[in-house]
């Protein structure tokens, strides 16, 4: 099978993505009825970006994760009814939603194979071999010298999360850090297996390798400065401040890993960076939601119905 490979230096947008009013009013619905769909995540990053104005990226490099977002939630609004999980009160209960995420990716597959709009996943991996197999725990990582960005491709969903949540986590990253937002490029293809993983880019950050790291002081005020509180989340029923958590009560965002690796210094300027945080939208059903609730912090209500 001969896979085409798109040009790294244009964002991915599909040819159609699905009317976002009905996918947001379906999804309200079905929260209602306790049943799972993620919660749309535009009225939380417009709400953020009203807070603070020119916070992030509203243009063609948030478009792709929207379209993507859209594609992946109308493949799993797709659903028989019967086949839809309840919405998860507890961390294991998120395996539920392995059924929702086939269909998501099923969506998106179907997509980028109709436009023909991937990325060949031999080529990838062959870049990121030539470089060391630089990666972690999600992503396998190669830096592109002609563009000066590092291209990211998520391997492994962590913490019970879908692609649907890694797109929306995305989108929150550009609002939130605007100066390091990512860029979907597409997505790989498997020849053999015909799955699929989102290939993302993001623009280097020379860091002041001659300065301290950044200490825990200075996260906690770039973080207070736009509205983040700290949190002590729990790790097996004991409180366990390795996450270096933060929370937006007022957004509804939760910003955790952000250790002195992804709060860096910049060379030019001596202004912080945050690199690689994990970001997630704190609404029931979800994994901040659930670790929030362990330690007692009530999250926002779902949006009214449009």
């Amino acid at each position: 099978m001969n896979l085409p490979s798109k040009s790294p230096e244009r964002p991915f947008v599909p040819r159609t993505s699905p009317p976002l009013a009905a996918l947001t009013r379906h999804a309200l619905e079905a929260r209602l009825s306790k049943l799972y769909d993620r919660h749309p995540v535009q009225s939380t990053l417009d709400r953020f970006r009203a807070c603070f104005p020119g916070s992030g990226p509203t243009g063609v490099d948030c478009l792709g994760f929207e379209s993507a977002e859209g594609i992946y939630r109308a493949g799993a609004q797709g659903l028989r009814l019967s086949q839809v999980p309840q919405l998860p009160e507890s961390v294991a209960q998120l395996s539920r939603l392995s059924v929702v995420e086939q269909a998501g990716r099923k969506a998106i597959r179907a997509s980028i194979e109709s436009d023909g709009t991937f990325h060949d996943e031999g080529e990838f991996l062959a870049r990121w071999d030539g470089q060391g197999k630089i990666g972690g725990a999600e992503h396998q990582v190669y830096f592109d010298e002609s563009s000066g960005r590092w291209h990211k491709r998520l391997y492994r969903c962590v913490l019970g999360s879908t692609l649907g949540d890694y797109l929306d986590r995305m989108l929150l990253h550009g609002a939130v850090f605007p100066e390091t937002a990512y860029r979907l490029e597409g997505f790989t293809l498997n020849a053999r297996n015909r799955d699929i993983a989102p290939l993302v880019s993001q623009p280097h950050v020379s860091v002041a390798m001659d300065q301290p790291p950044v200490s825990r002081e200075e996260t906690r005020a770039l973080m207070a400065a736009i509205g983040f509180e700290p949190v002590q989340l729990r790790h097996d029923g004991i409180i366990d401040d390795g996450y270096f958590a933060f929370y937006h009560p007022e957004c509804g965002i939760l910003a955790h890993d952000l250790h002195d690796e992804n709060v860096v210094r910049m060379q030019e300027t001596g202004e912080l960076a945050v690199i690689d945080p994990y970001l997630s939208l704190a609404r029931k059903g979800t994994w901040a939601a659930i670790k929030l609730a362990e330690i007692g912090i009530q999250t926002p209500p779902d949006d009214p119905l449009p």
